[in-house]
C-alpha cells in the first residue's frame, strides 16, 4: 500500500475508527473526512498501484452488475426505493472495492485488527458513558451525542434494557476478541496486547449481556461452537481443557453480575424464551416480525424469481413511513426485492469468502489470526443481521468487505504455500 505511511493512511484509520464508535451519525464531517481521504489516495497513487485478485473482482463486479440490474427492475416498477437503496448496493461497493485495491500487504491488515479492538472498546466506553449520564448526569452536554447514536437504557425491578448503535461494534468486537484468544499462541501471530484482548472481551460481555437483546444473547451462545466448528475445519488441534477455565471463569462472571445487579432471574429466562415466540402478541417484536415474514413471502411469490425490484414494499407490512421498503427480516426482504437470483448471486458471493478464507488457512496456518476472527465475526453478524438490517447501512458493511480487503492482499502476495 503505496500510502501507508501518509497521511492519507492515517486517515483512513481514523475514519474506520469513527465508523465504529459512531455509526450512521454525524455524517456531514466524516462525508468531509471520507472526501479528503479520497483526495488523498487519487493524487497519491497512479492507476497501476490498485491490485485486485482476479478472481475477486470478477465477483464484486458481477454483484455491482446485478445490483444495477435489481435497481433497474425496481425503477421500472416505480418502487418507492429504488434510488435511495443505490448508495448500499452500488455506491459503498464500489467505493469498498477501490480502496481494497490498495491492500496489497497483509501487514496492514493487522492495523485494522487493533482499530477493530479499540473501537469496541471505545465504544463500550461511550455507552458506559451515556449510562453514567442518563442515571447521575455529567459534568459537560453531552445530549445531542446521546441522541446520535438512539441511546436509550431501562434498569427497575431486576430488568434491564440497553439500546446503542455502535452495540453492533461491541458485539462484532466479542466475536473478534473471543476467536483470538481460542487460537492457539503457535497460530497467532498478529501480536495483540493479550490483556487489553482479555479486557475487550469482559467488557463487551457485560454489556451485551445487560443490553437484553435477545439476538445478541443467541449467537454469543452460538460463537464458542462456531469457532471450535472453524478451527477444527482447518486443521487445528483442539485442546479442549484449554477453554475449560475461560468457560468457568465467565459462568462465574455472569453469576456475579445477575447477583451484584439483583437482575430477575425469571425476567431473564423470560425474555430469553421469548425469543422463539412468534404466535404470542405479547412477544411484539417477534409478533411483528412474523407479520413482515408473511407479506414479505407473499410478495415473493407473485415475483419468484428476479424480485419485486430493490426498494419494493410489500402489501400489508409497512415498518417505515419514511422508509416502506426497509424490513428488519433482511434476507427476507432480500428475496422479495431480488427474487432467487439475488440470493444465489450474493449468498455464494459471502460464501466464497468464507470457503476462500478457510482454505488458505488450511494451506497456510499462518493466516489464520488474520482471516478467522474475521470470518467467525462475519458468520455471526450475518446471523444478528437476519433480524436486525445493519448491512443496510455504509457503516456496517465493512464487515463484509474487510475479510474481502484481507483476502485480497494474502493472494497478491502469493505467499500461500510458504
Amino acid at each position: 500500500m503505496i500510502i501507508n505511511r501518509s497521511i492519507g493512511s492515517k486517515l483512513i484509520g481514523v475514519f474506520f475508527f469513527l465508523m465504529l464508535i459512531l455509526p450512521a451519525s454525524f455524517q456531514v464531517p466524516r462525508g468531509i473526512l471520507l472526501i479528503l481521504i479520497l483526495f488523498f489516495i487519487i493524487f497519491n497513487n497512479k492507476l497501476s498501484s490498485f491490485k485486485y485478485d482476479k478472481t475477486l473482482i470478477i465477483i464484486g463486479l458481477i454483484n455491482i452488475f446485478f445490483s444495477v440490474a435489481f435497481t433497474l427492475n425496481g425503477i421500472a416498477r416505480s418502487t418507492p426505493g429504488a434510488i435511495s437503496v443505490t448508495t448500499v448496493y452500488i455506491v459503498w461497493p464500489i467505493l469498498y472495492l477501490y480502496f481494497i485495491g490498495l491492500s496489497d500487504k497483509i501487514e496492514n491488515i493487522a492495523n485494522f485488527s487493533k482499530i477493530i479492538i479499540l473501537g469496541g472498546l471505545a465504544s463500550a466506553g461511550l455507552i458506559i458513558i451515556f449510562i453514567f449520564n442518563n442515571f447521575f448526569g455529567f459534568p459537560i452536554d453531552i445530549s445531542y451525542l446521546v441522541k446520535s447514536q438512539d441511546f436509550g437504557v431501562f434498569w427497575e425491578g431486576g430488568a434491564t434494557e440497553l439500546n446503542s448503535m455502535n452495540l453492533a461494534t461491541v458485539f462484532y468486537t466479542f466475536i473478534f476478541v473471543l476467536t483470538l484468544i481460542c487460537i492457539p499462541k503457535d497460530f497467532n501471530n498478529l501480536k495483540l496486547n493479550k490483556n487489553l484482548i482479555r479486557f475487550a472481551l469482559v467488557v463487551s460481555l457485560f454489556l451485551l449481556f445487560v443490553s437484553a437483546r435477545r439476538a445478541f444473547w443467541v449467537v454469543c451462545a452460538l460463537s464458542p461452537f462456531i469457532i471450535l466448528l472453524l478451527l477444527k475445519t482447518i486443521g487445528i488441534e483442539l485442546r479442549l481443557k484449554r477453554f475449560l477455565f475461560p468457560a468457568l471463569f465467565f459462568l462465574i462472571a455472569t453469576l456475579a453480575v445477575v447477583s451484584y445487579m439483583t437482575i430477575d432471574n425469571d425476567n431473564l429466562v423470560a425474555e430469553f424464551n421469548s425469543s422463539f415466540e412468534f404466535d404470542n402478541p405479547d412477544a411484539e417484536s417477534n409478533y411483528l416480525r412474523k407479520e413482515q415474514f408473511n407479506a414479505l413471502t407473499s410478495g415473493w411469490e407473485d415475483n419468484w424469481l428476479i424480485g419485486a425490484g430493490l426498494g419494493a414494499s410489500a402489501k400489508g407490512s409497512i415498518r417505515d413511513e419514511n422508509a416502506t421498503w426497509a424490513y428488519e427480516l433482511s434476507y427476507n426482504a432480500l428475496l422479495f426485492h431480488t427474487g432467487l437470483v439475488g440470493i444465489i448471486v450474493y449468498g455464494s458471493s459471502v460464501l466464497w469468502i468464507i470457503c476462500q478464507s478457510i482454505i488458505i488457512c488450511r494451506r497456510n496456518k499462518y493466516y489464520i489470526s488474520y482471516l478467522l476472527p474475521q470470518i467467525t465475526a462475519l458468520i455471526c453478524f450475518l446471523l444478528v443481521n437476519a433480524s436486525n438490517p445493519y448491512l443496510s447501512k455504509f457503516d456496517y458493511l465493512w464487515t463484509i468487505f474487510l475479510p474481502l480487503a484481507t483476502l485480497n492482499a494474502i493472494k497478491i502476495e502469493g505467499k500461500l504455500d510458504k
